[in-house]
């Protein structure tokens, strides 16, 4: 794939001093340039050098013009939007210059990034489940307990080896970051169980299959809409419980909640903001030293998240009795399984994260009657 587009490329003319062109290097060096890319044993700089070689044929002044399209409930004004371009100088290192575009409506972006208006576009993780499975069931319910496996599965991810799963028809993905998590919200002091959530009106975003289907098990009256709707409608009283992101609570939630609200302070499932990019625009070398950067700046992500939670009221978060949390992690394994049996989660990635859970805690009963 990446040969023919030097093939395709052959009469780009480029600015300045004259640079080599892919297609005047034979069958060998080609392998060689892309090996060389591709290896994490390496010295950065030395990987560096190989991609501005392997793709000269796409620069224009010295470097590779993309444009990354933003999703940030915020905008331009939200901690999204300002991570990403902080990206933009750090990229200037590895030859991108990059154009960003911040979104406010997810909807738009996504659109923009479908009909090839945008190279690349920073989505929810519930969102990129349907341009790429595998990395899409990151968010996995009950999947990932915390940040630190989420945080080891990161770096399975950026590896070369997982680059073939990473790519999926027409689109690529170029890095995964932490959003926090996902959790349920209780509209009256007298919800204190998530069995006590059937019968009630509960509103889920329409956009995440996972937390959908933990709805319709709670046996609840589940209503769907946009994230930001769902999130008026619980703090405004309309419904009585929400099962939603813990950031899109905290940009359009905090502060509106009425007395007896709270958070039941058990994660359901790890939520996430994912860079998809268009194929073409970003072939494998690229697309590789891309997603090490995510990695680069995972704990990045990670404070910005801890620092908008240690806004929200310690006495706003109900806790969850030990015994509870073992029902609801058995809950959410069925569906787990449930979900990959029906064709929504990857069945590698399920296994992945069930290898990481085991590793930080080996007596983990699943470890020794693995059912994923």
């Amino acid at each position: 794939m990446i040969r023919s587009l030097w093939v395709a490329c052959l009469a780009t003319v480029l600015l300045g001093a004259h640079t080599a062109s892919a297609a005047e290097y034979d069958s060998k060096q080609l392998d060689k340039l892309e090996a060389t890319v591709m290896s994490q044993n390496l010295p950065l700089e030395k990987r560096i050098r190989a991609l501005k070689k392997l793709y000269a044929d796409q620069l224009e002044n010295g470097k590779i013009n993309r444009s990354f399209c933003v999703w940030d409930m915020l905008g331009k004004a939200g901690p999204v939007f300002a991570a990403v371009d902080d990206q933009k100088f750090r990229s200037l290192h590895y030859g991108l210059d990059l154009t960003i575009i911040a979104y406010r409506d997810e909807d738009s972006l996504i659109n923009d990034l479908t009909s090839g208006q945008c190279d690349a576009a920073l989505i929810s993780g519930s969102r990129a489940l349907s341009f790429n499975r595998f990395a899409g069931t990151v968010e996995a319910l009950g999947g990932i307990p915390d940040v630190q496996h989420l945080q080891m599965l990161m770096q399975v991810i950026a590896s070369p080896k997982m680059a073939d799963r990473l790519q999926s028809g027409d689109y690529v993905v170029l890095g995964v970051a932490s959003l926090g998590e996902n959790y349920a919200y209780s509209g009256n002091p007298s919800l204190k169980t998530f069995d006590q959530l059937a019968g009630k009106d509960l509103v889920v975003p329409d956009s995440d299959v996972s937390l959908q289907a933990l709805a319709q098990q709670l046996g609840a009256k589940s209503r769907s809409g946009g994230l930001l709707a769902s999130v008026d409608q619980f703090v405004s009283g309309e419904a009585e419980a929400m099962l939603a992101p813990l950031v899109a609570y905290h940009v359009a939630g905090a502060g509106k909640a009425k007395q007896g609200m709270s958070i039941m302070n058990m994660p359901l499932s790890q939520s996430t903001i994912q860079l998809i990019g268009r194929s073409e625009r970003f072939p494998v070398g690229l697309a590789q030293i891309l997603r090490e950067d995510f990695l680069f700046k995972f704990d990045n992500y990670v404070k910005r998240v801890e620092k908008e939670r240690a806004n929200i009221d310690a006495s706003f978060w109900r806790e969850i009795p030990p015994a509870e949390q073992a029902r609801e992690q058995a809950r959410l394994r069925d569906l787990r399984i449930a979900l990959r049996d029906k064709g929504v989660y990857d069945p590698l990635m399920l296994k992945l994260q069930r290898k990481i859970r085991c590793k930080v805690d080996p007596a983990r009963n699943e470890c020794l009657n693995p059912a994923e």
